[in-house]
């Protein structure tokens, strides 16, 4: 089944060479992949490309459709041959002059449609890889594990392969064999979720700053900034320590416990408050209970960042993160985050120092350390590090890569 939502106002970049842009996706909502690539197909569909997605394992939701996309479901093909057969198809029907795909079962389901598909026909083919995979690797299944052996071996095909961070990128160097020449690194539209900006669903409060001609400064990316919080810096009313991910074990959700148990230690009012479901709520639930650490659980809230307290800080406690929004987006609705530095991925996500901490390690005392040096920080002066996680750079930054894809001989 075929479905488009409405179609966006008619007018074009006008570029001979890109007209015709196709996504592949495993779902239009459920997680930050999902969510980037509606950005960027709505930003896409905004300037006049034609924009279609195919999803590889859902079935499409028209709520969740950014305006002037068209989409089909492959849900219905069952197994890796089928689904790209049908993928074959739509190519060869629809005829993009781009395909870029998200994550990996997409990106070897694209990679294989398009190799069974002549040169002269074959469109661009680029792959995004989201996730830091070397450290997903001990531990993972059977099925995985060949996906990835699949991965290693395919992505190479790529005419050009985007990575969420620097060190996603440096992992598809060495241990996926892509040129080097052939890897960008594109900023997430991290900041899109919030109130001001063309998708965001938030209350938070916002402001644009808007030079004299009634455009957005330069300085400024084009990018809604948002106003600074209520927050008072330090730790002298407390911490609220946020838990915005979802409780599962690639999480280590009980580490938000035991560092806020180290703080309690420490003098320090402490509170743990979760946003997001998972297997492990009962287990971070009853290690509350064991610490005497207050826990609050919201369940999921799309739009998480506009329930902080007055001394909030984020804490991220993942053990490896390809990227991490929430710690932009804590940063961009005035709050500091705090992550893990072995997590990897989540250095590109927090400037020490000025948005936020990076822990030492997962030990709680140097998480209790990060977060007490976090809690400190004003936040000030960090609109020109927000504006590269807007919607208009992150999509201007994927035009850029896409025009230079198919101009390439």
């Amino acid at each position: 089944m075929t479905l488009s939502s409405p179609t966006p106002p008619d007018y074009a970049r006008g570029h001979p060479a890109l007209r015709r842009i196709l996504f592949v996706i495993p779902s239009l909502h459920g997680g930050g992949a999902e969510f980037v690539a509606r950005t960027w197909m709505g930003w896409l569909a905004d300037q006049g490309y034609e924009v279609s997605v195919v999803l590889t394992a859902a079935e499409v939701k028209p709520e969740y459709l950014p305006d002037g996309v068209e989409a089909i479901s492959l849900s219905a093909q069952h197994g890796h041959v089928r689904k790209a057969s049908a993928l074959r198809r739509r190519l060869l029907d629809w005829q993009p002059d781009v395909a870029i795909s998200l994550q990996a079962h997409p990106n070897l389901v694209l990679l294989t449609a398009a190799r069974l598909i002549p040169v002269r026909l074959r469109p661009r083919v680029l792959v995004s890889e989201r996730n830091l995979v070397s450290l997903g690797l001990p531990g993972s299944g059977l099925a995985h594990r060949v996906k990835i052996w699949f991965a290693k071996r395919l992505y190479r095909w790529a005419d050009h392969v985007i990575a969420i961070s620097h060190p996603v990128a440096a992992e598809m160097v060495a241990a996926f064999g892509v040129r080097g020449d052939r890897i960008t690194v594109v900023a997430n539209p991290a900041t899109a979720k919030l109130r001001g900006t063309p998708r965001g669903p938030g209350t938070t409060a916002a402001r644009v700053e808007v030079s004299g001609d009634g455009t957005a400064p330069a300085e400024a990316g084009g990018t809604t900034i948002l106003e600074r919080s209520e927050r008072r810096p330090g730790s002298a009313n407390g911490i609220q320590i946020v838990l915005a991910c979802r409780l599962v074990a690639q999480k280590r959700p009980l580490l938000a416990i035991a560092a806020a148990a180290e703080l309690a230690r420490r003098g320090v009012a402490v509170e743990v408050v979760s946003f997001g479901g998972g297997p492990l709520l009962d287990d971070v639930q009853a290690a509350a209970r064991q610490e005497h650490v207050v826990f609050h659980h919201r369940g999921w809230v799309e739009n998480w960042f506009d329930h902080f307290g007055d001394n909030a800080v984020a804490l991220l406690t993942s053990s490896r993160e390809g990227f991490g929004n929430v710690l932009v987006e804590a940063a961009a609705a005035g709050y500091p985050a705090v992550a893990v530095s072995g997590a990897l991925g989540v250095a590109d996500a927090i400037v020490p120092g000025i948005t936020g901490e990076l822990a030492l390690s997962a030990h709680p005392v140097d998480l209790a350390d990060a977060i007490l040096r976090a809690a400190e920080l004003p936040l000030d002066n960090i609109e020109p590090w927000l504006a590269r996680f807007s919607e208009e750079a992150s999509g201007s930054d994927l035009e850029r890569v896409l025009l230079r894809v198919v101009e390439r001989t």
